[in-house]
């Protein structure tokens, strides 16, 4: 008898059910094919094929959590619909045991329904799923079909504990309850709500506050460092506004009598101040729903398309090698001797040297004292003071305008700078002061001397061919005070490197003189990362470089390697994102569905009443499509508040990841935001149907 009548209950109740099951079905196959894909036997142990089982660990992680808070709001929502149904059966005679029995049986059908239906979806589209990660990243090798036997124990696990626990919450609140407090729970939350300014305020507060961070954060660390805050700020903000603010926008509108005693406006402020507080809840929870799967989509969209672009900028040649000299390491480096050695490496392997430019910089900061740039703070009393810090890069004129195609012309004792901050006088010394005026026995310091400086040219371009030094225009974390000083010639830097080398005793905290070569090679992308594994992939084929010279190190990287590995790490992030971003519209849409379904029922009364009173059916239905567009689009355009104050710290995290194309970062926010209203205003029109169907 238990289980026909838990058949039944299930039945009778399908219009919230099924989608209850749906959910379930749905949340256990993402989170069986994400399991499978964290543990994925079949692909090679190396980094760029690690990037997909670390994203897909995260996204178990998120996925479970989320499981765990969704299914028991759901659950909660279920059970306050239905506990007038169980109340009536109490009182007719049958007992709590002989219920608690029932919600066991239905609960039991809807965990095997649920657990089952998903885990054999999830094995069904594994493949389909793992094809179109595979094509995302771009991993080269196939893919094997094979069952997750750990997923399958994980998903029954999570979601057996889960719906285990729903159903012992269920029990313990059925048994604190009377028959009579049961059947009134449907009526329950009728009471008009009253104003809470205090919440209101904290509301406006914590949502300015979050805004506040969002616009006043300066560089990518800080912004990665406060945007949790900021994050946590809005969301506390969110549903403060949505349950206090919006119940005192409604009374203030109740109050303007002139507005208020219109048909249309009477019925819609009455009937939505009615319930605010139950409904502002939902509300808010869609308004973060929308906003996270906004963020996500967009933010990791923007970062997979831009992935050829970073990887070009990061290694702007196909090979890019960099040398650091120091000067105890002996002989000065034979650049010509290295540049012809790589030119023999990429001509065993069959391809040709199309382009070669090299450069030589250093870098060092210095500390602006006055019109004095000093390689250390000057000391008063014992207390160190400067006016500024500035990270110098240095080059050559002939270098900077053969990177940049900026002509610059120098002369000994001029300087051309690029100096976005201003930090720079005109005119002034560059001061090599000795790092140590008291040295240890055994060490030397030299005291470099003064050098006058004038600057001639103020350059508006920092060279952003790397992210690597010398060149900080691509760099994934671009702090403040970076300038790049030009001198008129290698000679000069040589100079201004030893001086430096002496000051600092000659130890490697002076820093380093490095050379770079860009070489560009003939051949296809997947022959010339060929090329490089080959010969630089390891130190049992690295060329020979004897006979050209000292160095403390030199390395040789590919822009195709580069763009490998950053294919697999943005292509993880990308898929990631929308994978989570459909989960969370998925329980987007169930909220709204559930929220206009439950308000059908909770209406129809009210209106048919106000029919029998002769209000005309045109006027009723006029109120409530102004009624739903208003609390339906509240949340959305809320959402594209928060997308919009959030899209200058979505800017800043992105360069952690060298993307600083803010143009692209747009235009995905945008397409994302313009699809996801479409799909919006889908839902709108079949929930709205759904909810008309009941009130009329």
């Amino acid at each position: 008898m238990y289980r026909r009548l838990a058949w039944h209950n299930l039945r009778h109740n399908s219009k919230f059910y099924l989608p209850y099951l749906f959910t379930i079905m749905g949340t256990a196959a993402v989170f069986y094919i994400m399991t499978a894909l964290a543990s994925a036997g079949d692909l090679p142990a190396q980094l760029r094929y690690a990037y997909l089982s670390m994203f897909m660990t995260i996204g178990v992680f998120v996925v479970g959590l989320f499981t765990i808070i969704f299914l028991f709001y759901t659950n909660a929502f279920l059970m306050k619909r239905r506990k007038k149904e169980l109340g009536l059966y109490n009182v007719l005679g049958m007992g709590k045991a002989h219920i608690g029995r029932v919600l066991a049986w239905e609960t039991l059908y809807i965990g095997l329904a649920g657990i089952v239906g998903g885990i054999a979806f999830g094995m069904l589209f594994h493949r389909l799923v793992a094809m179109l990660v595979y094509k995302v990243i771009q991993f080269s090798v196939g893919f094997t079909f094979y069952i997750c036997w750990s997923g399958i124990l994980a998903t029954v696990c999570l979601f057996g504990a889960v719906l285990l626990l729903n159903l012992i919450y269920n029990l313990l609140t059925m048994l604190r309850q009377s028959p009579v407090a049961m059947m009134r729970e449907g009526s329950a939350g009728e009471k008009e709500p009253k104003t809470r300014w205090l919440l209101a305020i904290l509301g406006v507060l914590c949502l300015g506050g979050g805004y506040a961070i969002a616009l006043r954060t300066k560089n990518a660390i800080e912004a990665l460092s406060l945007y949790f805050v900021a994050v946590f700020l809005v969301i506390i903000g969110t549903y403060c506004l949505f349950t206090a603010g919006s119940i005192a926008l409604l009374k203030i509108l109740k109050k303007n009598k002139r507005y208020y005693y219109q048909t249309q406006h009477f019925i819609s402020v009455s009937g939505m101040l009615y319930r605010m507080k139950r409904n502002a809840v939902g509300l808010a929870n869609i308004c973060i729903l929308s906003t996270m799967v906004l963020v996500m989509i967009s933010g990791t969209l923007s970062l997979y398309l831009g992935t050829e672009d970073i990887a070009v900028r990061q290694t702007p040649a196909d090979w890019v090698s960099i040398l650091r000299y120091n000067p105890d390491e002996g002989d000065q480096p034979d650049f010509a001797a290295l540049e012809r050695r790589i030119a023999e490496t990429a001509q065993s392997q069959g391809l040709e040297v199309t382009e070669s430019q090299s450069f030589t910089g250093m870098e060092r900061t210095f500390y602006v004292q006055g019109d004095q740039l000093q390689l250390k703070p000057s000391e008063q009393n014992g207390i160190l003071t400067w006016d500024a810090d500035v990270s110098c890069q240095f080059l050559s004129a002939a270098d900077y305008t053969a990177l940049t195609g900026v002509p610059v012309t120098l002369k000994p004792g001029e300087l051309a700078v690029c100096d976005p901050e201003g930090l720079l006088p005109d005119q002034g010394q560059l001061v090599f002061n000795a790092f140590v005026s008291d040295p240890e026995p055994g060490e030397t310091y030299t005291d470099g001397g003064v050098l006058d400086y004038v600057v001639t040219q103020r350059l508006t371009e920092i060279p952003n061919t790397g992210g690597w030094f010398p060149m900080v225009g691509a760099s994934n974390v671009i702090g403040e005070n970076h300038c790049c000083i030009v001198v008129d010639s290698f000679e000069t830097m040589l100079d201004l490197f030893s001086r430096i080398y002496g000051a600092y005793g000659h130890t490697n905290n002076c820093g380093y003189l490095q050379w770079g070569l860009f070489t560009n090679l003939s051949g296809s992308r997947q022959e010339k990362l060929d090329a490089y594994l080959n010969t630089f992939g390891s130190f049992e084929t690295s060329p020979d470089f004897t006979n050209t010279g000292s160095w403390e190190w030199f390395s040789t990287d590919s822009q195709q390697q580069g763009m490998a590995e950053y294919y697999s790490m943005n292509g993880g992030f990308f898929f990631l994102g929308v994978f989570l971003g459909i989960l969370f519209l998925m329980a987007t849409v169930l909220i709204i569905y559930y929220k206009q379904v439950s308000e059908g029922y909770e209406d129809r009364q009210r209106f048919q009443i106000m029919q029998k009173v002769g209000l005309e059916r045109q006027q009723i239905r006029r109120s409530i499509n102004g009624q739903l567009l208003a609390v339906f689009f509240l949340p959305l355009l809320a959402a594209a508040v928060h997308v919009a104050f959030d899209f200058r710290l979505m800017v800043q995290l992105l360069q952690l990841f060298c993307m600083d194309n803010v143009g692209l970062t747009t235009l995905c926010t945008l397409a994302s935001f313009s699809v996801f209203t479409v799909f919006y205003v889908l839902v709108y029109r079949v929930t709205a149907k759904a909810y008309y169907k009941i009130v009329a």
